[in-house]
């Protein structure tokens, strides 16, 4: 297998988790370092979820406020 950002060797490799006892399988390139397992490449293939682009709407005390500031600088 062929590492996807450097294209070197990959290996298949057991990773264990130093502060629990867990271990997974997965891919590790020899020389840039990257690992690749199931759940990684599960999330990269996801897109980015939507942020919600609401607009909050400012008291307009804040915003006579937030002009004089403007002005004094």
């Amino acid at each position: 297998m062929k590492c996807p950002k450097c294209e070197g060797l990959m290996s298949y490799e057991e990773f264990r988790d130093s502060s629990r006892s867990d271990r997974f399988y997965g891919w590790r390139c020899i020389p840039c370092g990257i690992i690749l397992d199931i759940l990684i490449l599960k999330n990269k293939s996801m897109p980015p979820s939507e942020i919600n682009r609401r607009e909050t709407k400012i008291p307009r005390k804040l915003k006579k406020k937030r002009k004089s500031l403007s002005r004094n600088i």
